[in-house]
């Protein structure tokens, strides 16, 4: 008897779950259906993918832009003074930043991370460098930590402390790099769930593209490494934190777009990405300059690993006229 109520306790248990989650599910739906009217639908082929979360993913989206302004580092915290009107950052400048965030885009390709990986890393480095000074000695143990915080939270399979040892060329311990990893934490307040430019990419990329749902793999293929290797190219240029990721996820999709002979501005991607045209036109300029200069640039990375056919040499494209 005993066995018998415990198992009917389970089934009623599990009946109640999914009765409850069946609930919120439609009221999502009902939800999005009435807030988010105006909007294109371009989730309807993955109404039934688990991993697409097609009944949340609007207020996802609506939830990201909301406080992207709360995860966004200031574009000149490299100005920024202390309490004592001390230059916060006084030994390092935006070209150690670069230098910085290029080598780590090496590092990143070598370990064979998740894109989410890097541009989690880039904003850890930039938020934490808006708080606390770093000496020249200590800024490549900054980006060494975020990116071991970064692939704790975003990999199945992170990097190992000796890795990050062996990989900055024992400039640092493995104590080194703990007290920093804590240090920084501490100094972010353990504020790891942020909206970076991939998020936004990925999702406006999707926009962009929605009416060329029956392109090809390949076709569709360079298209997101071209797009991909657009904000990628933003990421060591310091001048490019006065745009917003999510402005600058829009501008490379625009730019991608007219590089591979589509409409530029689809009434999807304009409506889901929120931006008017003339924002998005002066952000793009700025990713088709950067585009212009990087198979010239002192620091070559990004453009070097877009040469690559893994990533169907997609940095040796024309840039996009805007």
């Amino acid at each position: 008897m005993a066995q018998q109520a415990q198992a009917a306790s389970q089934v009623a248990s599990e009946m109640l779950h999914h009765s409850l989650s069946h609930t919120l599910a439609s009221r999502a739906q009902t939800n999005a259906a009435g807030a988010h009217a105006a909007l294109p639908d371009i989730d309807a082929a993955d109404r039934k993918n688990p991993q697409c979360v097609p009944e949340y993913v609007l207020d996802i989206m609506d939830y990201w832009r909301k406080v992207e302004p709360l995860y966004r580092p200031s574009p000149r915290y490299m100005q920024h003074e202390d309490s004592q009107g001390r230059k916060l950052q006084g030994e390092i400048n935006e070209r150690m930043r670069a230098i910085l965030v290029d080598w780590l885009v090496e590092v990143h390709l070598k370990f064979k991370l998740m894109p989410e990986t890097l541009f989690l890393t880039v904003n850890l480095i930039d938020r934490f460098l808006a708080k606390k000074s770093s000496t020249r000695k200590n800024l490549q143990l900054v980006g060494v930590a975020a990116m071991l915080i970064a692939s704790k939270y975003e990999e199945i399979w992170a990097p190992e402390v000796k890795d990050f040892v062996f990989i900055s060329d024992k400039a640092y311990s493995r104590d080194q790099i703990l007290q920093m990893e804590k240090y920084m934490l501490n100094a972010l307040k353990f504020k790891l769930t942020v909206p970076t430019t991939y998020h936004f990419l990925e999702r406006y990329r999707k926009a962009g593209t929605f009416r060329y749902a029956g392109a090809s793999a390949q076709k569709e293929k360079a298209l997101a490494h071209t797009c991909q290797y657009l904000v990628e190219l933003a990421q060591p240029d310091y001048a490019s934190l006065q745009f917003k990721g999510s402005l600058l996820a829009t501008a490379a999709v625009h730019c991608g777009l007219k590089m591979h002979g589509r409409d530029p501005w689809p009434d999807t991607l304009a409506k889901h990405s929120g931006y008017p045209l003339e924002d998005v036109q002066k952000c793009a300029k700025h990713l088709a300059e950067l585009h212009r200069k990087a198979s010239k640039a002192s620091l070559t990375a990004v453009h070097k690993k877009y040469s690559n056919p893994k990533f169907m040499e997609v940095a040796k494209e024309a840039p996009a006229l805007i």
